[in-house]
């Protein structure tokens, strides 16, 4: 009986060894290259993102980081009031609306007359309020019917506004009534020109002097903040009746003061 023989194990070939591995697929080296770059592209992205509001937070510390002071005053000059507006009218009673709305018709037209009169023009007249409202007596009876209607006059003549008062109460009689005289200047550029350079004149001293107080320079002007007050003077009369209206009512322009009001920030230089 023969012995098996042990046939010696041969090592691969070396040339098949290149050829199994020139075969193989390569395409996991893609995956992962792509992977890479993706992860890459992510990361970018993401630094990206985190970068720009760190920017954005700096500028705005940047900002905030600017030293200021503030100058604020008030600033006024006065005029003569050039311009006065009278409201006036007349309240009219009858048993009956018609009857109130005829009287107080008839009323009216006459102080619209007297106005144009005494050189009012037309297109400065208005009505500015008609009103029809019935009368009652402690029973709560109707009783009549009241008409009020009023009407606004502009002139330029301030002294002469007695004038108007005087003439419209003569043809008015004792239905007339005097609401309000308002005082004021048509042309406010000048005043308010001068009583703004004041303010922001003394508003500037305030800061310099603050500034020479802490050490410090002002630099360039921030920002300017300007308020004004420019509110009309108003004289009051309370109604007439025939005997105050028998002579003219003087009428004084005075003076008007106009504010204006400013802040301006000043940098520290």
């Amino acid at each position: 009986m023969t012995a098996p023989t042990d046939h010696p194990q041969t090592s691969p070939d070396p040339l098949e060894l290149r050829a199994h591995s020139a075969i193989r697929p390569s395409r996991p080296r893609r995956v992962v290259a792509l992977g890479v770059g993706v992860a890459v592209g992510l990361a970018a992205l993401l630094l990206g993102s985190a970068v720009a509001p760190s920017g954005a937070t700096a500028s705005a510390a940047l900002d905030r980081s600017v030293r200021t002071i503030t100058g604020a005053s008030t600033g006024t000059a006065t005029g003569v009031p050039d311009t006065a507006m009278i409201s006036l009218g007349a309240d009219s009673r009858a048993a009956s609306a018609t009857a109130a709305l005829e009287a107080n018709a008839q009323r009216v037209d006459g102080i619209t007359k007297a106005m144009l009169f005494v050189g009012v023009k037309e297109t400065d007249i208005q009505t500015s309020n008609i009103s029809l409202f019935p009368t009652f007596d402690t029973r709560g009876h109707i009783t009549g019917y009241t008409v009020s209607t009023r009407v606004t006059a502009k002139t330029h003549d301030v002294p002469g506004a007695g004038k108007v008062i005087d003439a419209a109460a003569k043809l008015a009689g004792d239905d007339l009534r005097v609401d309000n005289i308002a005082l004021s200047i048509q042309d406010t550029g000048p005043v308010v020109r001068s009583a703004r350079a004041k303010a922001v004149t003394e508003a500037h001293d305030q800061a310099a002097q603050l500034a020479r107080a802490a050490g410090v320079r002002l630099g360039r002007v921030r920002s300017i903040v300007e308020e004004r007050d420019t509110n009309p003077s108003v004289a009051r009369f309370a109604a007439l009746d025939q005997s105050l209206a028998s002579a003219a009512i003087p009428v004084s322009p005075g003076t008007q003061d106009l504010q204006i009001r400013v802040r301006v920030v000043y940098e520290i230089a």
